[in-house]
């Protein structure tokens, strides 16, 4: 369950971050792309926690 709700969080940080990409400001754009990659990373992590919970689990 934790993991399901981890993953809805990073589903909703990339969709705000999706609105500072299309700002004017450079600055937010940048923001808002390195939100974007950190969210990514933080997902791949947690996938990799799914991953071995399940192989643990067989």
């Amino acid at each position: 369950m934790v993991h399901i709700l981890k993953i809805a969080a990073v589903i909703i940080v990339v969709t705000y971050a999706l609105r500072l990409i299309n700002a004017q400001s450079d600055w937010l754009v940048f923001a808002g792309l390195a939100i974007v990659g950190a969210a990514f990373y933080y997902l791949y992590i947690v996938l990799g926690q799914i991953v071995n919970q399940l192989k643990s689990k067989l």
